[in-house]
C-alpha cells in the first residue's frame, strides 16, 4: 500500500510540474483595436500564447485570419475577443469597423530582436 502511495505521489508531482512548466512558458499578448489600426500592428507568439484584441475604437469591429481562418465576431467597443494561438494560426489578420477601410495587423512566430 504504501508502495502504491508513493508511486502515486510520484505520478502527481511529476503532472503537476509539467503542468507548472507548460503553464509558465504561456504568454498573453494585448492588441488594441484603435481607429484604422491595430496598435502594436506586430506581436510575437508562440504555440500556447493567447492574443486579447481589445477594441478601443469608436465602433463596432470584426478581426479575420488570412483566409478566413478564424475569425471574431463583432467587437462591441471596449469588449475583447481571445485567440488561442496553435502552430496553425495565419501570421496576418484583418478587420474593419463601418466607419474603416479594412487594415491589417500580424503575428510573427520569430523571437523579438532585442537590443
Amino acid at each position: 500500500m504504501l508502495t502504491s502511495y508513493r508511486k502515486s505521489a510520484g505520478a502527481l508531482a511529476l503532472a503537476m510540474s509539467v503542468f507548472a512548466v507548460s503553464g509558465a512558458l504561456a504568454e498573453t499578448r494585448n492588441v488594441l483595436i484603435v481607429d484604422g489600426a491595430y496598435f502594436p500592428s506586430q506581436s510575437h507568439v508562440q504555440p500556447g500564447d493567447q492574443v486579447i484584441f481589445t477594441n478601443n475604437a469608436t465602433g463596432s469591429h470584426t478581426v479575420t485570419g488570412e483566409g478566413e481562418a478564424w475569425t471574431s465576431g463583432a467587437i462591441p467597443v471596449n469588449g475583447s475577443y481571445t485567440l488561442d494561438i496553435t502552430a496553425e494560426t495565419p501570421t496576418s489578420f484583418s478587420g474593419q469597423t463601418m466607419e474603416e477601410p479594412v487594415f491589417e495587423g500580424f503575428i510573427s512566430f520569430d523571437v523579438p530582436v532585442t537590443q
